[in-house]
């Protein structure tokens, strides 16, 4: 099992880079996969073509935080079932979607368990990749644990590449955090000067900027549509040979 998680400012494309990932990695069969979608916007099902039905954050809500709970039933019991009948499974892909973040109350019992669950069928699954919620509040809130290659991803501009070098100044900080690998992928590439950048982070790919992607959104057309000779599934082949 391989982990790769896709990190940074809101905006810079991030779930499309996460999508594209995930593409190229059933397209030279190295499945099963399953994609995690922990950003709030939710829309890496959309450009997976994978509709669901229900987020890991409804079925915390509904319980409460495992405070409403059939009597006699556990808790871990209780939320390994319910999570398992939210994992939406489709050919080589499956997507598991975490919703919008926690109300006010305290769940973290429910986090707990979520984190020892999710580290157990990940265990199934050839690789996952996790599409992370803008910024770095995820990384505080330990979501992004034992991952084998982090990919910040930023746009060409300076606030873009200035988010994701915080990012990664802030991993430094987090001594809870295992990765291995970290690279910074720059979307939306319009020249080739940005292979040039100097930065602290090794640069694994340049995602050209693509309008084609605005008129798939549109359409609801999912990242699979593109053709496999397509400018951006030849970027993310790259990446993807770079990152593994």
């Amino acid at each position: 099992m391989y982990n790769i998680a896709v990190a940074g400012k809101g905006g810079v494309g991030k779930t499309t880079i996460a999508a594209l990932i995930v593409e190229i990695l059933k397209r030279q069969g190295n499945t099963p996969i399953l994609a995690v979608d922990a950003d709030p916007n939710s829309t890496l099902g959309d450009w997976l073509g994978i509709p669901y039905k229900t987020t890991v954050a409804d079925i915390i809500e509904e319980t409460k935080g495992l405070k409403n709970l059939p009597e006699g039933v556990s808790k871990p019991t209780h939320l390994e079932y319910q999570l398992q009948q939210a994992i939406t499974e489709s050919k080589g892909i499956d997507l598991l979607v975490m919703g919008r973040p926690e109300g006010p109350d305290c769940y973290c019992m429910a986090n707990n368990i979520l984190r020892g669950y999710m580290d157990k069928i990940s265990r199934s699954y050839k690789y996952v990749v996790l599409d992370n919620e803008a910024g770095m509040e995820h990384l505080n809130r330990k979501t992004t644990q034992n991952i084998d290659t982090l990919l910040l991803v930023s746009d060409p501009s300076q606030i873009g590449l200035k988010t994701a070098m915080r990012i990664n100044q802030l991993i430094d900080k987090l001594t809870f955090l295992s990765i291995k690998k970290r690279f910074l992928v720059i979307n939306r590439v319009k020249n080739e000067k940005y292979s040039r950048l100097e930065t602290s982070l090794k640069i694994a790919g340049l995602i050209p900027d693509e309008s084609i992607l605005t008129n798939m959104d549109m359409d609801g057309k999912p990242v699979g549509s593109l053709a496999d000779n397509h400018a951006l599934i030849t970027a993310a082949r790259e990446l993807v040979s770079k990152i593994l």
